[in-house]
Parts: structure tokens; C-alpha cells; sequence
């Protein structure tokens, strides 16, 4: 499962897509709202906190979660 962000120049954290379970797909929304926003992409295994950036960051999904539990 993948989440895609933006993430602004202050370093605020805007949702553009949750829990896609098709990492081509989170790059093509990351690729698109990035080029509308005129901001760079990476793919992270979590966030640091980058800015001007459309991220795409794994997450687990729900069976995932419901086993950590």
C-alpha cells in the first residue's frame, strides 16, 4: 500500500492519495500533482521531511495493521 503527499515549503503534509495498492499508480499521481506544482518526486520507505516534494510512501495496509495489533 502506498500514500502519496505534497509536501510544502514550510514543511506542511498535504494528502493527495491514500492506501493505493499499486505503487504505478501512487507514481503517477506523485508525477502529475508534482508537475502541476512545479516540485520534485521520490519514492521514500518513510517521510523525512523533505520539501517542495510529491512524495510516494509505503504503508501497511489493513491486514498488515490488523496483524500488528
Amino acid at each position: 500500500m502506498y500514500d502519496v503527499i505534497y509536501i510544502d515549503e514550510q514543511g506542511i503534509e498535504t494528502r493527495l492519495a491514500d492506501h493505493l495498492a499499486n505503487r504505478g499508480d501512487a507514481t503517477v499521481i506523485a508525477r502529475e500533482a508534482a508537475a502541476q506544482r512545479k516540485a520534485g518526486r521520490m519514492v521514500l520507505p518513510g517521510s523525512n521531511k523533505p520539501t517542495h516534494c510529491v512524495c510516494v510512501v509505503p504503508c501497511p495496509d489493513g491486514d498488515d495493521v490488523a496483524r500488528a495489533r
